[in-house]
């Protein structure tokens, strides 16, 4: 597939024409937008993609940081879709940008359309269903009588939405998660248009919208578990733009598989009965013999569970974290056994749950238990193939929970048959998806198909506002000395801009000990995921001048700290994948069998895609200024490392600190 900056002529100067009144300096935007600027790359993007659509095929977009990527593809997707009458689903990573478009980027799009082009829109953000609240369920826990005054202060405040008949969700409102999972919509338990409170329903509603609307707003994970489910959880759309498209393929393969657990099954069966518990589901069967022999059952499959999750503990290698499972497992047979028998003993059961709350729990119970089952067959067996199945734990501890992970070794098939066969047209579109300037790696791994790409440059002057430092002199990643050495280097950096540092790792193991050395080394505070969640590290560092940001893999892409926030990007090392993680073994091992070179064809193509994320957490505003940093001296040191070197945008490099110092200088002069 080839990369392309210009477009067919004649055929699309109508189209053309559209854009340049919209995006050119003196368009509409510049009468709604204060102290707009005019952006080629923005409007070029947005011809691109009109085109794709006009043409029926997929598009791929790198667009740099400040390009203005999300008007120039609501903008031409919401024509597109208003004259042919289509839907449009934009799909996201983050919650951040799912705002932005809400709040600020669709609006902005409306007041043109209505203003300029005398056309109405209507959008609407769609949530997984477990994130709105059941009025069912609200009811019986009121009824309940078992919340504390917290509790039934916060549940005053949902009753008044309930009684405004809106729509709202859990963002709304400020619950804990354990009083949200009380009153959340639960599918299995859900009567649908049968509820009494249906045309009041909070979810119901929101289908209305989606339905009726001409842009749907969602993430990556509820796209794909759509897919996952059928298709069943959403409106049909007609054409679908991917933004932050670089995190597509973790993400499906992720929800396309399964994730279980001990701690999962004990709260399912906690569902059914615990004898802390007066009135559990169990409890409530009428018939004794029955109700003993499940309650009997039940606790049978908890001991079982625990004999099998610590025979599972015995396959990982001394001190692992991940173990792949390359054939079915020879236990776990006792356990599936029980748990069907259970769910034929359910069945039984089912006509015992006669009042409405008890069959509403039930229903969430039996459906929840049934899809472990599943999964744990699948697990145990390797019914899927082509999968990979592996096991991991906690990496803070070692003799805890452990997780049974499954998920497809690669997506191309089944996003050409779920997604590029199924849209008339796919855009993907993100500051990072090139290597070398072509789309050759991402389009192969996510199966795309009838496919143009372009690759449109960040309007920053780089040149003048970052500086890229390469630390040369030091042990390469992975020797004894390498971690006491990038303390140290990270010190004088932290030295020289005084603080305000986002440093990047690849593992929590090499995070540990660096930040032990240089606390010894700085009197800045440090702030690490490895101490706090990811949101607590930033927001606590956001509030504490010149302290240092510690992360890994969710910082390098995720993180958006603008202006003085971020001084200085420090990348420990070059971010390959690590090489024993079961599901990169098992993409190395199917592109061997296809006689490829992985390391050539995936590990670099990957690495250098987040290399460029880590890069762009740095300037994110014409006035932004600083540093990047790299660590790792196999970008001079060894042939691989000029692709990663080749992909940033063109700024002056250094070589030592004595240049970083005089360098960071100059960028302010």
């Amino acid at each position: 597939m080839q990369s392309r900056q210009s477009y067919r002529g004649k055929r699309y100067e109508a189209a053309e024409s559209r854009m340049k009144n919209i995006f050119s300096s003196q368009g509409y935007l510049s009468g709604i937008i204060p102290r707009y600027e005019h952006r080629p790359e923005q409007l070029q993007m947005a011809e691109f993609i009109l085109e794709r659509f006009v043409e029926k095929e997929n598009g791929i977009v790198e667009a740099g940081t400040g390009t203005g990527k999300t008007l120039a593809y609501i903008i031409p997707s919401l024509i597109y879709a208003k004259e042919n009458d289509l839907k449009v689903a934009v799909t996201t990573e983050t919650k951040a940008l799912q705002k932005q478009l809400m709040d600020k980027d669709i609006p902005l799009a409306e007041e043109i359309f209505k203003k300029h082009l005398g056309i109405d829109i209507s959008y609407a953000l769609c949530l997984g269903s477990s994130n709105y609240p059941c009025r069912r369920r609200f009811e019986f826990a009121l009824k309940k009588g078992t919340l504390g005054k917290d509790d039934i202060r916060k549940l005053g405040n949902i009753l008044r939405l309930f009684g405004e008949d809106v729509i709202f969700t859990r963002f709304d409102v400020r619950v804990s998660g354990k009083l949200w999972s009380e009153i959340c919509r639960e599918s299995d338990a859900c009567a649908s248009y049968h509820c009494n409170f249906a045309p009041s329903c909070p979810y119901q509603k929101a289908r209305k919208e989606w339905q009726s609307a001409d842009l749907l707003v969602m993430n990556h994970y509820l796209f794909f578990t759509h897919i996952a489910s059928g298709k069943t959880l959403l409106p049909k759309t007609d054409i679908v733009v991917f933004d932050e498209a670089h995190s597509v393929e973790d993400i499906a393969s992720s929800q396309l598989g399964f994730n279980l657990s001990q701690t999962l099954l004990s709260e399912i069966l906690d569902r059914f009965h615990h004898g802390k518990k007066r009135h559990s589901l169990l409890s409530r069967i009428q018939e004794m013999e029955l109700r003993e022999k499940s309650i009997g059952l039940l606790g049978s499959i908890a001991r079982e569970a625990g004999y099998f999750f610590e025979k599972v503990r015995t396959l990982f290698p001394r001190d692992s974290l991940q173990f792949r499972c390359l054939k079915p497992l020879n236990f776990g047979v006792e356990l599936v056994g029980q748990m069907k028998e259970f769910m034929l003993l359910m069945s039984e059961a089912e006509e015992e749950f006669g009042d409405e709350y008890a069959r509403m729990e039930f229903d969430i119970a039996r459906g929840r238990f049934f899809l472990f089952v599943e999964a744990l067959v699948d697990f145990i067996y390797h019914n899927n193939d082509p999968y990979v199945y592996w096991i991991e734990r906690n990496e803070s501890s070692l003799m805890g929970d452990v997780a049974l992970r499954g998920q497809p070794i690669q997506i191309a098939d089944i996003m050409r048959r779920e997604v590029i066969n199924a849209y008339s047209s796919s855009v993907f579109v993100s500051a990072t998806l090139a290597v070398n300037g072509e789309f050759g790696y991402i389009s192969g791994r996510l199966g795309l198909e009838r496919c143009t790409g372009v690759v449109l440059s960040s309007p920053f002057d780089y040149q003048k506002q970052a500086l890229l430092y390469v630390k040369k002199d030091i042990s390469e990643p992975g020797t004894p000395l390498f971690s006491r050495q990038a303390a140290q280097a990270v010190a004088e950096i932290i030295q020289i801009v005084k603080g305000n540092c986002l440093v990047l790792f690849t593992s929590y193991k090499m995070l540990e000990e660096v930040r032990g050395f240089l606390a010894d080394l700085v009197e800045n505070r440090i702030y690490s995921q490895g101490d706090l969640s990811s949101s607590e590290a930033v927001e606590m560092y956001m509030s504490d001048e010149d302290s240092i940001l510690m992360g890994t893999h969710s910082y390098w892409q995720g993180i958006d700290l603008p202006g003085d926030l971020v001084r200085c990007v420090i990348m420990m090392r070059l971010p390959f994948s690590v090489p024993d993680a079961p599901p990169v073994q098992a993409r190395v091992e199917l592109l061997k069998t296809q006689g490829l070179n992985p390391f050539v064809v995936y590990q670099i193509p990957e690495a250098v895609i987040k290399f460029k994320q880590g890069f762009g957490r740095l300037i994110r505003s014409r006035q932004d200024r600083g540093i990047v940093a790299v660590l790792d001296s196999r970008i001079v040191s060894k042939p691989y490392g000029r692709q990663f070197i080749s992909a940033l945008p063109k700024c002056s490099v250094v070589f030592t600190s004595d240049q970083v110092a005089a360098g960071y200088a100059g960028l302010f002069e």
